[in-house]
């Protein structure tokens, strides 16, 4: 690979020339150096780098939603087909995975991590305390809940409805 490598990469890279692999989800930092102990690669959101050295592999890319290019670099690193895709936004302690064993998520930005995920990542690329990420997260769950309340009682009274109607249907015609 003669092409541009982010900071950290090339370790990477020579493991994958020797038939080797790291095991760790790599995480690919848009945000700057990483306090963790999985393989940390940092890149520049403006330059374009050679991310062929991901092939195969579960990556994270931990930016921020200020962070400019994100599209971009997320394209690219798709086009080196990991085995695994999400990106995480620090400053929302949120994400979506977009690929998930080689496979894209059906939608075009990829599914919401869930609950339990986005805790296991609770901190990721933030300087604020774990628990007050865990916090965080419980209270933005809380709000989408409240939020859709509204419409899953409409839809569980519809579904119920339809439900009610093909089993007593004939009944309710004939009275």
């Amino acid at each position: 690979m003669s092409a541009r490598l982010p900071y950290g990469a090339r370790e990477i890279a020579a493991l994958r020339s020797a038939g080797q692999r790291p095991s760790d989800l790599i995480l690919v930092s848009l945000i700057g150096p990483l306090r963790e102990s999985n393989p940390v690669v940092i890149a520049k959101a403006d330059l374009i780098y050679d991310w062929r050295f991901l092939i195969g592999l579960s990556v994270a890319v931990v930016a921020t939603t200020e962070t400019p290019n994100v599209p971009r670099i997320v394209q690219a690193i798709e086009a080196a087909a990991p085995r695994s895709m999400a990106v995480w936004f620090a400053d929302q302690q949120d994400g979506r995975n977009l690929i998930v064993q080689s496979r894209r998520a059906s939608t075009k930005f990829g599914r919401r991590m869930g609950i339990i995920q986005r805790v296991a990542w609770a901190g990721l690329g933030t300087n604020t305390q774990r628990r007050d990420c865990v916090l965080l997260i419980a209270r933005q769950t809380k709000r989408r809940a409240m939020e859709n309340a509204g419409r899953f009682d409409a839809a569980l009274i519809e579904m119920a409805q339809a439900g009610f109607k093909r089993i007593f249907g004939k009944a309710l015609e004939e009275s």
